[in-house]
C-alpha cells in the first residue's frame, strides 16, 4: 500500500483558505436569503391568483 503524503501548508495559506471559505459561506447565505425573500414576495400574488380563478368541476 502506498504511503500517504500530506501537503505542507503554511499558516498564511491556511488563513487564505479560511478567508475563501468565509466568502463562500457568505455568498451561499446571501443566495438563500434572496430566494426566501423572493418566495415571500411572490406569496401574495399566488394567494390572489388562487382565489381569483374560477373553480371548475
Amino acid at each position: 500500500m502506498d504511503k500517504l503524503e500530506f501537503p505542507h501548508v503554511t499558516a498564511e495559506e491556511i488563513r487564505q483558505i479560511e478567508m475563501r471559505a468565509h466568502e463562500l459561506r457568505a455568498q451561499a447565505m446571501a443566495s438563500f436569503l434572496r430566494s426566501v425573500g423572493r418566495g415571500f414576495a411572490s406569496l401574495p400574488g399566488k394567494l390572489a391568483g388562487l382565489f381569483a380563478r374560477p373553480r371548475h368541476a
